[in-house]
């Protein structure tokens, strides 16, 4: 009896953890697609490529591959990989939140608010990651 009950609890367990990973797979792939197509307006890349601190990126990274290295350094280097982080770190509704805000254009002061936020919850090595894709996806899509 406490043998099948040991086969079940692990049967669960792993059939638990493999649909976590599954609609975690997912769901970070929704959100990088909805942030590339619907947040990456021509307003925004614009803004943003007037951010000296992505310009000071954009010279560090642009114009060539990142080296073995780099990516090394880097906590992610994917669209995906970033939203799974992103997922740890916010909630889906301050995720779709952030999303509307930015699709609809944001003032100085929501855009303050953002950084603020963003810095509070993500590590520096992780800030820069997401700054590396963001130029990369800017760099693809204009």
């Amino acid at each position: 009896m406490i043998k099948k009950v040991m086969i079940l609890c692990i049967l669960l367990g792993t059939l638990g953890y493999f649909g976590y990973n599954l609609a975690m797979d997912y769901a970070s792939d929704r959100v990088a697609d909805q942030i590339r197509n619907e947040v990456l307006t021509d307003d925004v890349a614009e803004q943003l490529k007037n951010n000296p601190e992505l310009q000071a990126l954009a010279e560090k990274y642009s114009s060539r591959d990142l080296t073995k290295e780099e990516k090394q350094a880097l906590p992610f280097t994917t669209a995906e990989e970033a939203a799974r982080v992103l997922m740890t770190k916010f909630s889906l509704g301050e995720l779709y939140s952030i999303a509307s805000k930015a699709s609809g254009g944001m003032t100085q002061e929501e855009q303050a608010e953002l950084e603020t936020k963003l810095r509070s919850r993500l590590t520096d090595e992780e800030l820069e990651a997401m700054m590396v894709i963001g130029l990369d996806e800017i760099q693809r899509k204009f």
